[in-house]
């Protein structure tokens, strides 16, 4: 026996791919977010290297960097910003990017898992001459 009617055919196969369709999303809310992290992180190695290079103090460049990762949103988490010590230096600034769309309270220390990704900056410090 054929049957003829596929009278709501299309939503059920419709609610078959939207798990899928949500995962597609998630992926990709995660990876603007991890893109943006990036650029967040890059920018603030940037001003660090900038920073200690008029200053030549670590402290005000780690400061600046911090600043910076911090505007790049809760899911942004600074952790140290090195290398600033010579007159020619490379500063590394590394930072943990959250995975948004795990939730925290499925771990048994309430924190999402992360990514660690580190950006370098390299730059020379200006002497003035005065």
């Amino acid at each position: 026996m054929k049957l003829k009617n596929e009278e709501g055919s299309s939503t059920i196969e419709f609610l078959g791919i939207l798990p899928f369709i949500l995962i597609v999303i998630m992926i990709a809310w995660q990876l603007i977010v991890t893109v943006q992290a990036i650029v967040v992180t890059q920018s603030a190695a940037n001003e660090a290297a900038k920073v200690y290079s008029i200053t030549d103090n670590p402290v005000e460049a780690e400061q600046a960097a911090r600043k910076i990762v911090n505007t790049g949103g809760s899911y942004l988490k600074f952790e140290s910003a090195t290398g600033l010590f010579d007159k020619d230096f490379t500063t590394t600034v590394n930072v943990n990017i959250d995975l948004v769309f795990i939730p925290k309270s499925i771990f048994s220390n309430h924190q999402a898992p992360s990514i660690s990704y580190s950006s370098k900056a390299s730059g020379k410090v200006i002497k003035n001459e005065s």
